[in-house]
């Protein structure tokens, strides 16, 4: 069985495109949240997640642009979060709005044979902090893993794709795939394949993205600071 796993795709079209182009339909597909925020196609790329993923769970820009809660971004990417929530909410529709806040903020499945534990930031609070995976301590990941009865726990929000293995847990951040911030432009998602679990990096041209910031009536040193995300992945 094929499950892919993927984070953080912000809107971000022709990224969702680039997945569609080197993957062919998984057994599964999980989804970890925000969909929506930073990027210029909220409304296509919520209505192909809601077509296609087996399951999805709320990230912080979905609950704050349905609910018009404050966003849990990081102190520096905070004002493209509120820059670019007007813009999301002009192409959403009532019922895209309604979907987004209806979406759970955790959840439990069983796939293959295996348990799945999906959040968006960390187990105990998915919508208000974030689990560096690769730097934190053992300890650290021991203590946010106790009491969550998992094969494997998917986490996403900090854009940086990373697998640890604690006992017999694997913590798993597939990165983002709209707004790379691994310091490549890469995209990058996450597979398991029948107890087999790997990062994959998809080189695409953000370019056609880049070009639709110019449609989104923002400033331009915001505008600007989108473009080098896409660029660079930092």
């Amino acid at each position: 069985m094929r499950i892919l796993i993927f984070s953080d795709l912000h809107s971000n079209l022709e990224a969702l495109a680039a997945l569609h182009a080197v993957e062919k339909a998984p057994d599964a597909l999980l989804f970890l949240g925000d969909l929506v925020g930073y990027g210029p196609d909220p409304a296509a790329c919520l209505g192909w997640v809601r077509a296609h993923a087996t399951h999805v769970v709320q990230g912080d820009h979905d609950h704050a642009t349905a609910t018009g809660a404050d966003f849990a971004s990081p102190d520096e990417y905070l004002e493209l979060a509120i820059a670019t929530r007007d813009h999301t909410l002009r192409q959403l529709r009532p019922s895209d709005l309604a979907y987004l806040a209806s979406l759970p903020t955790t959840a439990r499945v069983e796939l293959g044979g295996a348990r799945f534990f999906l959040a968006h930031g960390t187990p105990r609070e998915p919508l208000t902090r974030g689990l560096d995976i690769a730097t934190a301590s053992e300890n650290r990941l021991r203590s946010e893993l106790e009491g969550i009865d998992a094969d494997v726990v998917l986490l996403g929000h900090t854009h940086v794709p990373a697998i640890r293995r604690i006992g017999n847990t694997y913590i798993v951040n597939p990165g983002s795939l709209g707004q790379p911030r691994h310091g490549l432009p890469s995209a990058t998602f996450a597979a398991w394949e029948d107890g087999r679990l790997q990062i994959h990096h998809i080189d695409y041209d953000p370019k056609p993205t880049q070009n639709k910031l110019a449609l989104m009536s923002l400033d331009p040193e915001i505008q600007e600071r989108l473009r080098e995300i896409l660029a660079k992945g930092i």
